[in-house]
């Protein structure tokens, strides 16, 4: 069977990055011959030379063809119907079939960006935003972590190989940590629509049992987080490109998304103590009092926002702003600081927007922040939005993270105030349309909530 030149595998890769060419069905059924072409049988120790030369090429395309299928994948898309159902399922499809196919390599330990194809999955399935589709997630993330080490024992005698292991390791804790985030904010943002009991006193135990699993959960992954930003560090001494080669993958701006994702999860966490500490849960690690855990996960947030505002400077030394999406999640993370940690001071070096020039992290930060989250913008279609909504912080309908986020508040200086946000800032909600939303959130809060942009 004829497969692809290596010549022809780079240019595919390539090409799927800058999108010139996309991941289709004929695409995934190409890398599935492929690879059913290059088993032996016998199979020896190390890969024949045609195969060797063959397999960090075929890991780079599984990387790019899962990627670029993933991103076609909206959020919560079970929830939607028709065509756009469609087209989601033969994405998440396409995305299983590479993975499967990276499943099925032979000598997988020299195609490392293969493992990024199971990256893919994970993030499908996490899409799904179901009970069901995170527990597949975390499966498939474990799976990965899994497999990470067991090839990497491999290569104990080339340590020149360690940058490429590196390399997804970004990638697959900044995945892992991503996934722990949104199974939080989901419970978060909807425990009165899809967890919530009709007994009070069941419903409070549901919701202490809950926050303990969610709590433990973001606990294991903002240390993903922080094994993702150590594996970032190690890469940085072999030096970023301005776009991915076959011999190096990681951007300039790699410190970026772990520095934002790992704060995120930090900062859940931190809304979350005070319902551990009040159901008698030891601190964190060696920590001896929640005072002292409460310590340690501001200085957890701290490090890792440190490398969100990490200079950005390409192969020119230029300086690079962060691209739209990430923008976005900076002021988030920075809003949620502000929220948990009032009057902290966080000074930014990044000018995308008005609100960044906030040092301290007060109300007036605050209102800033959350009138540019929510200024009325035209997409790339011409239609006019909303910039963003606000999961977790914003979204909130938990009674214990709001009993949380203020205990807090009041831990860090500042006054109560959560609520009286959380009802003035409503629009910043991502069911805030749906019907009956603002009277459940407002039944929780104990006050109305505001259901037009407030300035």
């Amino acid at each position: 069977m004829t497969v692809m030149s290596a010549k022809h595998l780079e240019e595919l890769c390539l090409a799927l990055r800058r999108r010139r060419r996309a991941c289709d069905d004929e695409l995934v059924a190409a890398i599935e011959a492929d690879v059913a072409a290059y088993h032996r049988d016998p199979a020896p120790q190390l890969p024949p030379e045609d195969v060797a030369e063959m397999l960090p090429l075929m890991g780079w395309l599984m990387y790019e063809a899962s990627w670029l299928a993933v991103q076609r994948i909206p959020n919560g898309f079970t929830e939607t119907g028709g065509e756009a159902l469609a087209k989601a399922r033969a994405n998440h499809e396409r995305v299983l079939r590479i993975a499967n196919a990276a499943r099925a390599l032979p000598w997988p330990e020299f195609a490392p960006r293969a493992l990024g194809a199971l990256r893919a999955l994970a993030l499908a399935e996490s899409k799904g935003d179901t009970q069901a589709s995170y527990d597949r997630a975390q499966a498939v993330h474990q799976e990965a972590r899994e497999r990470h080490g067991s090839y990497l024992t491999y290569h104990r005698d080339n340590p020149g190989i360690g940058r490429a292991y590196d390399e997804i390791l970004v990638q697959l804790g900044l995945a892992e940590t991503g996934t722990s985030c949104r199974i939080a904010e989901r419970v978060i943002d909807r425990w009165a629509e899809e967890f919530a009991a009709d007994d009070a006193g069941a419903d409070r135990q549901r919701r202490e049992e809950r926050v303990q699993i969610i709590f433990s959960d973001l606990a294991e992954g903002a240390d993903r987080g922080k094994e993702a930003l150590a594996a970032a560090e190690r890469v940085a001494k072999h030096g970023f490109v301005d776009e991915p080669t076959k011999d190096k993958l990681a951007l300039h701006t790699t410190f970026v998304n772990p520095g934002i994702m790992t704060a995120r999860a930090v900062l859940l966490t931190l809304a979350l103590y005070p319902e551990m500490q009040r159901l008698g849960y030891f601190p964190l690690g060696d920590d001896d009092s929640w005072d002292d855990s409460r310590e340690t996960l501001r200085n957890r947030f701290d490090s890792a926002y440190e490398y969100v505002e990490k200079p950005v400077l390409n192969s020119r030394n230029e300086p690079q702003q962060p691209r739209d999406d990430l923008q976005l999640a900076v002021v988030q993370i920075r809003l949620a600081a502000a929220l948990l940690m009032p009057g902290r001071r966080l000074p930014s070096r990044l000018t995308f927007a008005p609100c960044m020039a906030h040092e301290v992290l007060d109300d007036d930060a605050v209102e800033a922040m959350s009138a540019w989250l929510t200024e009325v913008t035209v997409d790339r279609n011409g239609q006019e939005k909303q910039r963003s909504t606000l999961r977790g912080f914003g979204g909130a309908v938990l009674p214990n993270f709001f009993d949380g986020v203020e205990e807090c508040r009041a831990a860090f200086g500042g006054k109560p105030g959560y609520r009286d946000w959380r009802a003035r800032w409503f629009i910043l909600d991502k069911y805030a349309a749906e019907p009956d939303r603002a009277e459940r959130v407002s039944a929780v809060l104990g006050r109305p909530v505001q259901r037009t942009r407030p300035i």
